[in-house]
C-alpha cells in the first residue's frame, strides 16, 4: 500500500487561505513551456507528468500523489514547465500559491519551508540517481534502479517487496531504453530470480 508523507495538512493549508480547485480525469494542470506562474501542491489524486515529442509520443516523467508539490523548480525561478501535468484519478484536489501567497505562507510557517527545501533536495538526489543510471547502466541495472527508485517514492524500505504498479512501456520512458528491450530483459531477470512476475507484474 502507498504510504503518503504529508508535507502540508488540509487545515494549515485552509488556516492561510490558500485557494484550492476540484480537477477531474483527463484535465490538465498546467503545458509544457507555460510560464509558471503558481506553485501547485496535490493534496488528494494523482498525476501523470509527462513530455510529448515532435511527433507527439508521450514520454513518462513521474506520477505524483498525495501530499505532494509539482512544478517547484520553474515556480521559484520564474520559468516555464518544462512538461505537461495531466490528471489521471477520477478527482484530484489542489491548492495553488501565487508568489505572493506562497512567501507570506512560508514566513509564517518556518517549520514548514525546512521540510519544503528537503522535499526540493529529495527530488534533485533522485533525479541525479536516475540520470546516473540511464548514462552508465547497462538494461537490467537501469531497471532494477527504477525499482528501487519507485519503492522509495512509495515509503518502502529495499528489503520489502511489492508489486509494481507500472506498465513495461512506463518503465521504458521513464529509464530511455525500448519497450521491446525491457519486456526481454525483465523476462531475463526473472529467469535469473532478480525479480519475480506475478500476473504478468513484476514483485519486487
Amino acid at each position: 500500500m502507498r504510504q503518503s508523507y504529508i508535507m502540508f495538512t488540509k487545515e494549515i493549508l485552509q488556516k492561510s487561505k490558500i485557494p484550492h480547485h476540484t480537477l477531474r480525469k483527463k484535465d490538465i494542470l498546467f503545458r509544457e513551456d507555460q510560464r509558471a506562474t503558481q506553485l501547485f501542491y496535490l493534496l488528494e489524486g494523482e498525476i501523470t507528468i509527462y513530455n510529448t515529442d515532435s511527433e507527439g509520443k508521450e514520454f513518462l516523467i513521474n506520477r505524483v500523489n498525495d501530499h505532494h508539490f509539482l512544478g517547484e523548480p520553474p515556480f521559484l525561478l520564474g520559468e516555464r514547465y518544462p512538461a505537461n501535468a495531466l490528471i489521471t484519478s477520477e478527482t484530484a484536489v489542489i491548492y495553488s500559491f501565487t508568489d505572493e501567497l506562497f512567501n507570506t505562507f512560508m514566513v509564517s510557517n518556518p517549520d514548514l519551508l525546512i521540510r519544503f527545501t528537503r522535499e526540493i533536495a529529495k527530488k534533485a538526489f533522485e533525479k541525479t540517481i536516475k540520470l546516473k543510471s540511464i548514462v552508465h547502466q547497462c538494461p537490467h541495472e537501469r531497471i532494477l534502479n527504477f525499482l528501487k527508485n519507485h519503492k522509495r517514492s512509495l515509503g518502502l524500505e529495499p528489503e520489502t517487496k511489492t508489486i509494481i504498479e507500472v506498465t513495461r512501456k512506463e518503465m521504458a520512458n521513464s529509464i530511455g531504453l525500448a519497450v521491446e528491450t525491457v519486456i526481454r530483459t525483465v523476462k531475463k531477470m526473472e529467469r535469473e530470480q532478480k525479480i519475480e512476475l506475478i500476473n504478468h507484474k513484476i514483485y519486487f
